[in-house]
């Protein structure tokens, strides 16, 4: 298990299946930590996500092994593997509540996409997430989130909610797995050190 600091006031963790990460999430995660102050991102690759087909996932070694790649070069990022330790489903109520036992930070914040926000009430407990938890939504095009936020059951959240707008690059990992079974260039769109990964271990060839 990761090592954490102690000596921080916030962190954001950064959830997703990241299968595979891509220059969109980088960008994401560094709009974050430049916006909010962040002191840390925490990129979280799900085990089994619940709202997620497990078939045809990419195993979570390697999954994480690209994560890892990707931001090794950014001291204020970090990857943890928790989920994928723990047993069952990889829900975000837990890992916020287990990060929140840790005591390694003042608020911990979760940085999800207008998508997620649209959903969060169909989570495993949302209203402890929401209670406990600080949200920077990354705002996508098609996504109206002002009218979202006036509704009922936002509203008692409304000052743990937090909308980032963001540069839309139109990177996506479906798009990237559909490339290369295709047998194009994914160069540009991740790392390199990740196009090499994905090279070398075959990946994504039988989607």
């Amino acid at each position: 298990m990761a090592k954490y600091k102690t000596d921080r006031r916030n962190i954001a963790i950064f959830g997703g299946t990241f299968d595979p990460i891509h220059l969109g999430h980088l960008l994401i995660a560094q709009q974050a930590l430049s916006f909010f102050s962040l002191d840390e991102v925490i990129f979280m690759p799900a085990g089994i996500p619940p709202h997620k087909n497990k078939k045809g996932l990419t195993p979570s070694d390697k999954r994480l092994k690209m994560v890892k790649k990707a931001i090794r070069d950014n001291p204020s990022f970090s990857c943890s593997d928790y989920e994928f330790k723990k047993e069952g489903c990889s829900y975000t109520a837990d890992t916020l509540r287990y990060f929140k036992q840790l005591q390694i930070a003042d608020k911990i914040y979760l940085i999800i996409g207008a998508d997620s926000l649209l959903q969060i009430f169909s989570w495993q407990e949302p209203r402890y997430l929401l209670k406990n938890g600080y949200f920077i939504v990354a705002r996508r095009p098609g996504f109206e989130l002002n009218g979202v936020l006036a509704k009922d059951k936002y509203s008692p959240y409304r000052k743990r909610i937090f909308i980032m707008d963001m540069i839309e690059t139109g990177f996506s990992s479906t798009l990237i797995r559909k490339l290369v079974r295709e047998g194009r260039s994914i160069k540009y769109q991740t790392r390199d050190e990740v196009v090499d990964y994905i090279n070398r271990h075959a990946l994504y060839r039988g989607d």
